[in-house]
């Protein structure tokens, strides 16, 4: 899937993003573009501001990153897809700029926007496989999308390698974190289970989105620490993330399956596409 790539200025020199190619320091979001920003836009960039205090990098505001979006959109739509609405995956990064140092200061940001078109034909339920490295649920970075996810791709790149479409994480604790794409939870009986934010999961906008669902709909949420093993006769599986919103997983690590025998997951689904505006 072909990627093009916008940045706010037409001539970049590599001093530009020195910072960010250098040490990894910018931050990230992305999100769908369903004919329009996402419903739940000002939580992406409430996080992108977060980080970019976190990381002591300039925010450009929330105006000028909403506004250069829309505007990148049109044209891009105007130029790749004939003016026909398309169904996009949006990725906004902040990348960093300054001394040479590791230890300097930024002094600017430049905002890239990513397009990439909304693959079709993305599967409708994947696998996980279990991560090989651990995560560290006391990592200052748990709560930040930053530049450097090189545990995610390496994690990713080894379940691929073993026939699994996603990594399950785990943490020093073996206790399960999240996917490397995101948030995990399972269900079993009127229970719903997922990884407290404790254990090193991303507080993620999606994952935030179903517990207000199940709140809505009186279904019963358990956030605490689990190991893998203890996920035994799952009626269902699923990992949400603002792009795919909620997908279901068959399988996990060649040892858990689901039942099928799902009375929630049809709610939980359904409440989610409407909060998202998908339907």
């Amino acid at each position: 899937m072909k990627e093009f790539l916008y940045f706010d200025k037409e001539k970049l020199s590599p001093e530009d993003f020195n910072r960010s190619l250098m040490f990894g320091e910018g931050a990230f979001e992305t999100f769908r573009f369903k004919q329009k920003l996402p419903v739940f836009i000002d939580r992406h960039l409430q996080r992108l501001k977060s980080t970019c205090k976190f990381l002591d990098i300039k925010y450009p505001g929330d105006f000028y990153i909403e506004t250069t979006v829309d505007k990148v959109v049109k044209n891009h739509k105007s130029e790749h897809f004939n003016n026909v609405i398309k169904d996009l995956v949006i990725k906004v990064a902040l990348f960093s700029s300054g001394g040479s140092s590791y230890f300097d200061k930024s002094e600017k940001t430049t905002l890239c926007v990513s397009i990439k078109e909304e693959d079709s034909a993305t599967k409708e339920t994947i696998s996980l496989g279990l991560s090989k490295q651990k995560v560290s649920s006391n990592d200052i970075f748990n709560s930040h999308k930053t530049t450097n996810y090189l545990l995610n791709s390496i994690e990713r790149r080894a379940a691929k390698l073993n026939n699994f479409d996603d990594s399950l994480l785990i943490n020093e604790k073996n206790i399960v974190v999240e996917s490397t794409s995101g948030n995990f939870f399972w269900i079993k009986g009127t229970n719903v289970f997922t990884p407290s934010i404790e254990t090193g999961a991303l507080n993620g906008i999606t994952r935030n989105l179903v517990l207000e669902v199940c709140k809505n709909n009186k279904i019963r949420v358990i956030e605490d620490e689990f190991e893998p093993g203890s996920i035994i006769f799952p009626e269902a599986m699923f990992i949400t993330n603002a792009v795919r919103g909620i997908v279901e997983v068959s399988n996990l690590n060649n040892t858990t399956q689901s039942t099928r025998t799902q009375n929630l997951y049809p709610t939980i689904k359904r409440g989610l596409l409407e909060l998202l505006e998908w339907t």
